[in-house]
């Protein structure tokens, strides 16, 4: 799962979810609009797309280190491992080298 923030002039974040199908290529399966990007709203994101997909097959999960997503993915796919984006941590990890150099 990962989201788009402040790419419109209405404020709106929008999350995409994707799959991995049988041959091992991504998948777009599902776009939410949100203004909130609180845990609730995500869960309500995901509590939809699990109530009409089976999910149960489902090995891994994969997110920014965005607290609500993960905890999100986490209620509403219990049995996958969860991992962090490898991009994201990478620039992550640049982001606070680049504050303490500056700083």
């Amino acid at each position: 799962m990962e989201g788009t923030y402040g790419t419109n002039n209405v404020g709106f974040s929008l999350y995409h979810l994707m799959c991995e199908d049988n041959n091992g290529e991504s998948q777009h399966v599902a776009q939410y609009f949100t203004k909130t990007e609180t845990k609730g709203a995500l869960s309500d994101f995901l509590r939809i797309f699990t109530e009409t997909n089976d999910v149960s097959i489902t090995k891994v999960t994969i997110t920014d280190k965005d607290c609500s997503e993960i905890a999100s993915m986490e209620q509403y796919f219990p049995k996958a491992e969860h991992i962090l984006c490898h991009f994201h941590i990478i620039k992550s990890v640049g982001d606070r080298l680049k504050k303490k150099v500056d700083g």
